[in-house]
């Protein structure tokens, strides 16, 4: 079984929003491009957010309010 970790370094597996209409990180961003943490994760040419020389910034401290900023739609 493989262990699926976002970008912003939370297991898929603990997140409310996984298998509730959300494939993983990984596919949902590569299929449908909606995350705004997986896409400065890329944009800062990091695999995870703890590696960023920014972190913890706005967008890590908005994720604490909900696993998932896309399915829960905060605004950061």
């Amino acid at each position: 079984m493989d262990i699926e970790i976002g970008k912003c370094g939370i297991t898929c597996g603990i997140c409310k929003n996984y298998n509730n209409g959300c494939l993983g990180c990984i596919k949902e961003n590569n299929d449908k491009s909606i995350c705004i943490i997986f896409k400065c994760a890329n944009e800062n040419d990091v695999q995870y957010c703890l590696q960023c020389e920014e972190f913890p910034c706005n967008l890590s401290r908005g994720l604490s309010k909900s696993y998932c900023p896309v399915f829960s739609r905060i605004e950061l």
